[in-house]
């Protein structure tokens, strides 16, 4: 019988509405205890909670920030939104970051926002970022899966012509420390971010909800990787 993977546990601190040394001594602490075994932030640029006004980070400069100051945890943001940085920027940002942590990034992406979250929503007005609609999100969160993992991977310059991504002469240079690249997590719900879960993810993060929601959706991305020919058992 195979064996069934054991659970394992990490911390998310939100880095809102907090001050930096706060958050910096909570993932210091964190890096000497075993049992916790990897930790996150999340990518919001305004507060989704507390003082709506109050201090946020920026999710990428502080986890950087973070891995040059741990040595062992898996660190990643859960998640980063796709709307916020254009994907092949993102992958140099991911690439810098898994190189400061000598290869301990998860690489988390998500299609966006809570659209339904008006402190979310707030976020892309307040920093002129384009709120596209729900299909425009999923299929650009397919393009940039694809797109980013191809620069992290292709030794040679290319050209990608999508429908919501277009690169000329893209090259990524250095690479992350992983290979063939830094896991790739996706989160969501939707059936359709859980289409591009199926082909792209090597994790997969279920925001919130009740426990039987949880397996319903789990059942349904087993359903899509079968579709597609992947084993279910590849996604964490």
């Amino acid at each position: 019988m195979p064996q069934t993977p054991r659970p394992r546990f990490g911390i998310m601190t939100a880095p809102m509405n907090v001050d930096y040394h706060d958050v910096l001594r909570v993932w210091r602490e964190a890096d000497t205890i075993p049992e916790i075994e990897h930790a996150w932030l999340f990518d919001h640029l305004m507060p989704i909670g507390g003082d709506p006004n109050g201090p946020i980070y920026e999710g990428w400069t502080l986890l950087s920030a973070l891995a040059a100051q741990t040595r062992r945890l898996r660190l990643g943001l859960l998640v980063t939104s796709n709307r916020f940085r254009p994907p092949a920027m993102l992958a140099k940002i991911a690439a810098t970051v898994d190189i400061v942590s000598g290869g301990r990034l998860d690489f988390g992406i998500g299609a966006g926002s809570r659209p339904s979250h008006p402190l979310a929503r707030r976020e892309y007005d307040a920093h002129g970022l384009p709120f596209h609609d729900a299909a425009h999100a999923v299929g650009s969160l397919a393009e940039a899966c694809t797109v980013i993992r191809r620069l992290w991977t292709e030794t040679e310059p290319f050209d990608f012509d999508g429908t919501y991504v277009r690169l000329t002469g893209a090259f990524c240079n250095p690479k992350p420390v992983q290979r063939p690249h830094p896991p790739i997590l996706i989160g969501g719900r939707s059936a359709p971010v859980l289409r591009v879960a199926a082909e792209h993810a090597d994790l997969w993060n279920i925001p919130g909800g009740d426990i039987d929601d949880a397996v319903s959706r789990s059942a349904l991305l087993d359903r899509y990787c079968a579709e597609i020919g992947r084993d279910p058992a590849s996604v964490t």
